[in-house]
């Protein structure tokens, strides 16, 4: 995947973290926590995935500079 598109990738996972995380707290708002807490899995592993494609970057890219 070339570097632009795995940024777009990166932030697309924030994007979803976010999302499912204020969905979420509406959601225990209006209808308890029984009906919301899979938005909050959602974000959880969204959030775990931005972080594991941000690192993964990061690494390739401070390997390329080296070589």
């Amino acid at each position: 995947m070339n570097k632009k598109g795995a940024i777009i990738l990166e932030y697309v996972w924030l994007a979803l973290t976010i999302f499912a995380a204020l969905t979420g707290s509406y959601k225990v708002i209006k209808n308890g926590f029984d009906e919301s807490y899979i938005f909050f899995i959602i974000a959880v592993v969204a959030a775990f995935m931005f972080i594991l494609r941000h690192a993964m970057r990061r690494y390739t890219n401070n390997n390329k500079a080296d070589k």
